[in-house]
């Protein structure tokens, strides 16, 4: 995240090659070990960041447009979503289920290590001196408790019979069509979900897509 446009040898934006084209990868060569397992689930950390941008089909890999880092981000959080719309509806046949989800705002992660003090400064987050408010500090999460809806998507009996949701703080999250207030000084305001990115349609073009990007496909499905 917040990365200066970077390239893999493919030529695909580090983003979007990292945050789901190698997701799509590997669970592509664990499809097999999936559908045999009797129950498993494949759970994708997304982010509120797929607020940040639909998927562009035109030119995911910012070949002619300007690269914006926040862009790319969400656009490769937007995928994450889209991947376990389809992989759920692909996979419910076989017993396998799959969810995305918004860990939420954790402290500690160093997930912004490359970007400008004076971003967070724009975001009202951090002071003049580059030290974050104590009273944003207080809202954020720790790392355990970050971890705590991956933990409900793979594992909650509250799920048994669902798939293809995007979750947040341990739950289905709200649809979001404008009726979120969202500020960054206050992280418990950063949520809901995108209909974009849980958009059947979308889903299955971006499905394709990823198949002819990377060579890949799920055997046997």
């Amino acid at each position: 995240m917040w990365v200066p446009l970077q390239r893999d040898k493919r030529s695909y934006e580090s983003q979007l090659a990292t945050n789901h084209l190698g997701h799509f990868q590997l669970t592509a060569k664990l499809w097999p070990a999936l559908k045999k397992a009797n129950g498993a689930r494949v759970v994708n950390v997304s982010s509120y960041g797929h607020q940040m941008a639909s998927f562009n089909f035109d030119d995911p890999n910012f070949t002619n447009r300007e690269y914006e880092t926040l862009q790319g981000y969400g656009q490769s959080k937007t995928a994450n979503n889209l991947f376990a719309v389809e992989l759920d509806y692909r996979g419910k046949a076989f017993g396998v289920r799959a969810f995305s989800l918004h860990p939420g705002s954790v402290i500690g992660t160093d997930l912004g290590r490359v970007a400008p003090m004076a971003l967070f400064q724009q975001m009202g987050t951090h002071d003049e001196k580059g030290n974050i408010f104590p009273e944003v500090a207080a809202k954020l999460k720790n790392v355990e408790q970050g971890a705590a809806t991956s933990v409900w998507c793979a594992t909650s009996p509250q799920l048994n019979g669902i798939g293809g949701v995007y979750c947040e703080n341990a739950d289905v999250a709200e649809l979001d069509e404008g009726n979120i207030e969202h500020n960054y000084d206050d992280p418990l305001s950063l949520r809901g979900v995108k209909s974009y990115s849980v958009d059947a349609e979308n889903a299955k073009k971006l499905w394709t897509l990823t198949e002819e990007m990377t060579g890949v496909s799920f055997p046997g499905n």
